[in-house]
């Protein structure tokens, strides 16, 4: 597989580059304008991609619509500044490629809706690297409430750093930037992710602003049933990064829920009536698992489906949020139907 690369974020050369060798990616194209270019730790080194397979030769270019209609590349991963996401994503869907964009995809449900609709007609992969829920440890925590005969039913999530610098792009409103753009996916994926439902209301208020955006929310998502997430995320405290997991005759915690790092061992802290216990999981990366599961769709087809509903039941949850947080409301969320004829 050929991948052209649409921005030079760090993730990307952080966390994505040293792993595409070992995902049967042979050539990328790196489209960014600023001309930057991956850091020795993560330029594609034999002795430094994850995989030990060979060197990923790597082109670097100026312009990325004008590499989209230059590239022969068979998919396309979206890391720019967020208001770029829309028009580069639907500008690659249009020429018939594969889709991979940063969260947060999209800038409205309306327009995530649409691209889900194109990629439908076209028969191509568009997913949301909202990575976290693809390490093993959620995989863990599912099994342990199924020995534990329970499910989930309430999760408290915190994800909050120190301030970012003034000349982040996360305090423009022009592109992107705000807490809610930037953290809300983390704040509606977990839901989706563990309950399997959309909410059935949001409601959301700003807790902190700086001079042009938010940089502080707390939410809480009503489920059927009795399930709920209440959350506070933003970039204007100490770091704090977990899930707490709670369900009848289980509790269960996870630091670093949302970037677990892929060189370390992580706890899943258990506490039941029968005593509380710990179990490790060894080291995992998240990025590599989710860009597995989304590259093995482009071949195959099977999880195409998946990937889709998550952008689109993710983007319609996070629009609910904003709305409440713009106007002191609670917020219902509205059904969706897949183009593409699949059951929620």
């Amino acid at each position: 597989m050929k991948l052209l690369v649409c921005g030079g974020s760090d993730i990307f050369f952080r966390r994505v580059l040293p792993g595409l060798p070992g995902l049967g990616v042979t050539a990328a194209t790196v489209a960014t304008k600023s001309g930057r270019r991956a850091p020795a730790d993560a330029s594609g080194d034999a002795s430094a991609n994850m995989s030990g397979d060979a060197p990923l030769p790597v082109t670097y270019v100026g312009d990325a619509l004008e590499a989209l209609k230059r590239s022969d590349a068979d998919a396309v991963y979206i890391t720019t500044e967020n208001s770029r996401h829309a028009a580069l994503a639907l500008a690659a869907l249009g020429s018939g490629r594969h889709v991979i964009v940063d969260k947060p995809a999209f800038p409205d449900a309306a327009t995530a809706l649409r691209a889900v609709e194109l990629a439908a007609q076209k028969n191509l992969v568009l997913a949301e690297a909202t990575v976290w829920a693809d390490h093993p440890r959620l995989a863990a925590l599912r099994r342990a409430f199924a020995n534990a005969g329970s499910e989930p039913t309430r999760i408290a999530a915190v994800f909050s750093f120190p301030p970012l610098p003034p000349g982040n792009f996360r305090h423009r409103p022009e592109l992107g930037g705000g807490a809610l753009y930037d953290l809300g996916p983390y704040a509606v994926s977990p839901g989706r992710v563990l309950f399997g439902q959309a909410p059935e209301a949001v409601t959301c208020r700003v807790l902190a602003r700086g001079p042009a955006v938010e940089t502080a929310f707390a939410c809480l998502l009503t489920y059927p049933g009795g399930k709920s997430v209440a959350g506070t995320f933003g970039f204007d405290t100490g770091y704090a990064n977990r899930l707490e997991v709670l369900g009848p005759g289980l509790a269960a915690s996870m630091d670093r829920a949302f970037t677990p790092p892929p060189d370390a061992a992580l706890a899943l802290s258990l506490n039941a009536p029968s005593g509380a216990r710990s179990e490790k999981i060894p080291p995992a990366d998240a990025f590599a698992a989710f860009f597995a599961r989304a590259f093995a769709a482009t071949r195959t087809g099977e999880g195409r489906d998946a990937l889709a509903r998550a952008l689109a039941e993710d983007a319609l949850v996070l629009e609910g949020l904003r709305k409440s947080a713009s106007g002191g409301q609670e917020g219902m969320i509205p059904s969706w139907t897949s183009p593409m004829g699949a059951k929620p």
